[in-house]
């Protein structure tokens, strides 16, 4: 009977700071999204080196599945574990991408080195918190989660 009235596990607090960083990148490109819609005509009369609207599509893209991923590391889904280095790797990789192929000037050229490092470093820092003992077991069903038997399986 006690293992009814089982509280759920706590969540450590890098899950939850885990979660918050990454809804507040989604946050950003969903600002970054409509920031370049709204001022689309703006960006084009500065001449600047990429399409405005195709980068407010690509960061509206980036905010949803940025904030869908941090909703699932809060409510401790396991596909967002299981999916967060890739989703944060693919992320890095396009930033450091979309710098490549738009950059004008020495100075946005120089950066493209040091926003790689950093972004190795960050995606170094979140495979740290992602294996880590107690974030990985805020990811474990707890026994009464598990499926009951169907009919004929185990009744004997």
């Amino acid at each position: 009977m006690s293992h009814l009235l089982r509280l759920p596990a706590r969540r450590p607090w890098s899950l939850w700071t885990f979660g918050l960083i990454v809804a507040a990148l989604g946050l950003y490109n969903l600002a970054l999204a409509l920031d370049h819609v709204r001022r689309a005509d703006d960006y084009r009369a500065l001449a600047v080196s990429y399409p405005p609207l195709l980068r407010a599509a690509l960061a509206l893209v980036w905010a949803v599945l940025l904030l869908a991923f941090a909703a699932g590391l809060i409510r401790c889904r396991p596909w967002a574990r299981r999916w967060s280095l890739i989703l944060l790797s693919n992320y890095g990789a396009f930033g450091v991408l979309w710098m490549v192929v738009y950059a004008r000037t020495d100075f946005a050229r120089g950066r493209i080195g040091f926003q790689a490092a950093v972004t190795v470093l960050l995606l170094v820092l979140a495979g740290v918190v992602l294996r880590g003992r107690q974030f990985r077991a805020t990811f474990r069903p707890s026994p009464s989660d598990e499926p009951e038997p169907m009919f004929g399986e185990g009744s004997l």
